[in-house]
């Protein structure tokens, strides 16, 4: 089931985050996922609409929206490839016309994940804070 998140969710969501954070990009350093799991919880979340992915009464996955700009797409590790992203992202474009997401380049997983959604590159920058490349995905009707 798909719903809004309330915000005594918000811990449990930053913990998905990180857990799949770390798994799906080693290239960036644990300090640095660390240093920005506060400002997950305390700006980025709450500036969100999120909606959490319930299974057998537990949260294992939420996407964050901020207007038609995907903030993030996170299922928890253990229960990831069995199509729960998929699902939060058919509910995610149900409600937009066009939707935007910033994805670390060397995501491959990730960046062939919403290229099948129907996803296309059209920039790429250097996140200041880790020096890796992103490319911005774009999705629209």
């Amino acid at each position: 089931m798909i719903r809004p998140a309330t915000r005594e969710e918000f811990p449990q969501l930053v913990d998905i985050w990180l857990r799949a954070s770390r798994q799906a990009h080693p290239f960036i350093s644990e300090a640095c996922w660390k240093a920005r799991a506060d400002d997950m919880a305390l700006r980025r979340l709450p500036a969100c609409e999120v909606q959490v992915l319930e299974a057998g009464h537990r949260v294992i996955g939420f996407s964050a929206m901020h207007g038609d700009h995907l903030e993030a797409l996170f299922v928890d590790p253990e229960v990831q490839s069995f199509g729960h992203g998929s699902g939060l992202m058919a509910h995610a474009m149900e409600g937009h016309r066009t939707i935007t997401l910033w994805v670390y380049s060397r995501n491959v997983r990730a960046v062939s994940f919403y290229r099948r959604l129907g996803f296309s590159i059209v920039d790429e920058r250097e996140d200041p804070e880790t020096g890796e490349q992103e490319s911005l995905m774009v999705w629209s009707r």
